[in-house]
């Protein structure tokens, strides 16, 4: 039962996403970055000045474009080529260079060891099943240098697509799945690896988010 539900959430999201590239039509931002993980960034900034920096699921590229702009040297992956042809448009019209785009998914991430100052995750992390999750954080973790920074951004409950008062922390909601976590998930995920420095709940009518910027423990 368990793998129907893994095989079941990779087949709905890849398909999602795709269709979501091809036609545009989807509910988060393209152009303008999240202020929370701009927050961050500048926050990071002058502790790895110019430091390398992994955007997972990088989509149409608002957030590489904004580190970018801020001095990082970027990388950014997605797994959906369409997305991709999208943010290196994105970048091209806004006249940014330098950004390298690759084609790849955060369990293969073709990098070497402790490669990158910071990872970046906006909304990958929440659409990966809960029996993934280990491999997501040895994924991250072998190419993040040892104090090395992640930024994460995911859903928490009261974002407007989880019903209130359900028994499960998950759905196949619009055709993705998608998980929603609590400070206590995040903490517990999480704290073995990572030194949680600062945890931020966006709430409000486009809310329902977690941000988390967090120290990879050495």
């Amino acid at each position: 039962m368990k793998r129907e539900i893994r095989r079941t959430a990779e087949y709905a999201n890849r398909r999602y996403f795709r269709n979501a590239y091809k036609t545009g039509q989807h509910g988060w931002g393209t152009e303008d970055p999240d202020p929370y993980a701009v927050g961050f960034l500048k926050r990071l900034r002058p502790l790895v000045p110019g430091g390398s920096l992994l955007d997972l699921g990088c989509g149409q590229g608002r957030h590489a474009i904004a580190a970018s702009h801020m001095g990082f040297k970027v990388t950014a992956v997605d797994y959906e080529p369409l997305a991709l042809e999208r943010a290196r448009r994105w970048a091209d019209e806004k006249g940014v260079k330098g950004i390298v785009f690759k084609t790849a998914d955060v369990f293969h991430l073709p990098f070497g060891n402790a490669q990158f100052d910071i990872v970046f995750d906006y909304g990958c992390f929440h659409h990966q099943k809960k029996s993934s999750h280990d491999a997501y954080k040895k994924s991250i973790s072998r190419v993040l240098r040892e104090g090395g920074f992640y930024i994460l951004s995911v859903f928490s409950p009261s974002f407007r697509l989880f019903k209130k008062g359900s028994s499960r922390q998950w759905h196949i909601a619009q055709g993705a799945y998608r998980r929603f976590f609590t400070s206590e998930d995040i903490e517990e995920i999480f704290a073995r690896r990572f030194e949680i420095l600062e945890l931020k709940e966006e709430t409000g009518d486009d809310g329902g988010f977690w941000h988390a910027l967090m120290k990879h423990r050495t």
